[in-house]
């Protein structure tokens, strides 16, 4: 099972397969939970870390999981990538699924119980209301929280290829074209400022004298928010779906 997410950016394809398969053959040989980590090239508070333990094997350098680091603040950042042994957490995953199975009874048995039991009833009657009804019950948490901090069987593997997660402004903003010294995409001109990100769809945005802005226009819903806080769009959705009023917006 390889579960790779759809939100990254990947160039040197034949280096990705090679890890992919590298992932694979570590974890049919050593029944291990496998995950891919990347080296890190600057303090990025945006992802969670992977510390390395003991070198394992493989053409490509695999690694005992010591630990996982959730998302940091920048100086620990800055002291994670100077001490050389960590690398980013990137979510992608490769495991044998009875092995993943065994580890979900060991650690989220709740988890494992509701999916038993939609298993137990696929292709007969009750699978729709079962599936329902069981989904429903089930605690939303990641893999990385569930299991993968918890067991003894994680490996890692340092990848080669060049990576790069594009699901946050920040990161996509590493992919658009430069002007005066600012990312855009469209009809945009920016005059006399610095580190900006625009993205304009329909309309023409002009931009003078700001800095550290991400400006995203998308038809009647204009974003205007401080570039050092895209990790926090997430919670402004949440709030905006709270109010009540703002559905049709986003």
């Amino acid at each position: 099972m390889i579960v790779l997410p759809s939100d990254h950016h990947i160039d040197g394809e034949q280096q990705f397969r090679d890890t992919i398969e590298n992932a694979v053959e570590t974890a049919q040989r050593r029944r291990g939970l496998v995950t891919i980590g990347i080296k890190p090239t600057r303090p990025e508070t945006g992802y969670g870390y992977i510390e390395m333990g003991n070198r394992v094997s493989g053409e490509i350098p695999t690694y005992k999981i010591s630990r996982f680091l959730e998302k940091p603040n920048l100086e620990v950042a800055k002291d994670l990538l100077m001490k050389g042994n960590y690398l980013w957490n990137s979510g992608m995953f490769v495991w044998r699924a009875d092995v993943f199975l065994r580890e979900m009874e060991k650690y989220l048995g709740k988890t494992y119980k509701r999916l038993m039991d939609i298993y137990v009833n696929l292709d007969t009657e009750n699978e729709d209301r079962v599936v329902e009804e069981q989904y429903n019950l089930i605690d939303g948490i990641s893999v990385d929280f569930g299991i993968m901090q918890k067991t003894r069987k994680g490996y890692v593997v340092k990848c080669e290829f060049t990576w790069d997660d594009v699901g946050n402004y920040g990161a996509l903003s590493r992919f658009l074209r430069s002007h005066n010294g600012n990312g855009v995409r469209g009809n945009v001109f920016i005059e006399q400022s610095e580190n900006c990100s625009v993205f304009a769809k329909d309309k023409f945005i002009i931009g003078f004298g700001v800095k550290d802005l991400v400006v995203v226009e998308d038809g009647d819903v204009i974003l205007i928010m401080d570039k050092n806080r895209d990790q926090e769009v997430k919670h402004l959705v949440s709030k905006l779906k709270e109010k009540g009023n703002y559905e049709g917006y986003l």
